[in-house]
C-alpha cells in the first residue's frame, strides 16, 4: 500500500465513525423524547395568557422617557 491510500482509509474509517457517532445521538434523542414526552399546556391556559399579554398592551402604561440633562 501507499501512503496516499493509507491516509485515505483512515480518512474514511474516521468519516463513518462520526457518521455512525451522530446517528446514535439522534436515536437516543428520539427514544428520550418518546419516553419523556413535553408536558402541553391546554388550549384554555393558551388563550388566558394571550388575553393577559392583550390587556398588558392595552392598558396604556406610560411611555418612560430619557430624563434631561440638568
Amino acid at each position: 500500500m501507499k501512503g496516499g491510500e493509507n491516509e485515505m482509509q483512515s480518512f474514511q474509517r474516521d468519516q463513518l465513525w462520526l457518521i455512525q457517532a451522530l446517528r446514535a445521538e439522534d436515536i437516543r434523542r428520539a427514544n428520550d423524547a418518546r419516553r419523556f414526552p413535553a408536558p402541553q399546556s391546554s388550549i384554555r391556559r393558551a388563550i388566558g395568557a394571550s388575553i393577559v399579554r392583550l390587556g398588558t398592551r392595552l392598558a396604556g402604561d406610560p411611555t418612560y422617557e430619557l430624563a434631561r440633562s440638568r
